[in-house]
């Protein structure tokens, strides 16, 4: 049985602090860090409930969409009475009560190439957990052109991939995922598999934010459901890539 002081109970982040790589230290370092996530669904519950528990300092939420009932099989921010409501707005007021020392920023709106920037900007991390392609495409974009680290997921049915991006150290999510050759479509997915996605995007923009090893340098996660499974694979940036590539240019 782990005994507990006084001063342990009162503090929120007490079992996180007393691990080693965190500690006071790694734990201000969160609390003077901000992280934007595109999307308040199936990936972006889990990614926002454990950034908000583990205390970033300010979580925008960016999501033009209103709750439906046949989000609730994945989307654990919203509630049957949430149907109806903004997607943003529903997150946003659940992550104020789960953490009342954070700042919270709601867009209510579809983020395009025309606003990708403006609202980006002045985040250190972006997470993408959108379930469109054209919506990832241009969240990648806009990271490419301000140089923002981007750690984008997407999930099928009981399958789902992971991708940090951060040229030139790494490739962009059009040199592994070309724009034109990608059709945004409706998949299939159960929950468990978005809830694993997101934890792991969450998990990644915590090791980056505290400055360790960060295992998806240069590196796609592929998870399967179905075989229990994580794979690592290997990519490379593309030289001839029209988003980042230093011979075409960025798209600026």
């Amino acid at each position: 049985m782990i005994a507990h002081t006084g001063e342990a109970l009162n503090d929120r982040y007490a079992r996180q602090t007393i691990i080693k790589q965190i500690g006071s230290k790694g734990q201000s370092k969160l609390a003077r860090s901000s992280v934007i996530v595109i999307g308040a669904g199936g990936l972006g519950s889990p990614v926002l409930v454990y950034l908000a528990m583990a205390g970033i300092g300010r979580l925008g939420i960016v999501d033009s969409d209103t709750a439906a009932l046949s989000n609730l099989n994945r989307q654990f921010l919203h509630y049957s009475n949430d149907i109806g409501r903004s997607k943003a707005d529903s997150a946003g007021e659940k992550l104020s009560r789960l953490n009342n020392e954070i700042e919270i920023i709601r867009y209510n709106e579809r983020l395009t190439d025309l606003n990708a920037k403006k609202i980006i900007t002045g985040y250190d991390i972006i997470i993408g957990a959108a379930d469109s392609f054209e919506t990832r495409s241009s969240i990648n974009r806009a990271c490419v052109s301000l140089n923002l680290p981007y750690i984008d997921g997407g999930i099928n049915e009981f399958s789902g991939c992971i991708m940090f991006s951060n040229p030139p150290d790494t490739p962009c999510l059009n040199c592994i995922f070309p724009e034109k050759r990608i059709k945004t479509k409706t998949y299939g997915v159960i929950g468990t598999t978005a809830g694993l996605i997101g934890t792991i995007q969450a998990n990644t923009a915590l090791l980056t934010l505290l400055e360790m090893p960060n295992p998806l340098i240069n590196k796609l996660l592929i998870y399967d459901g179905q075989r229990m499974s994580i794979n690592y694979t290997e990519i490379k940036r593309n030289e001839k890539c029209p988003v980042c590539s230093p011979l075409t240019g960025s798209l600026k």
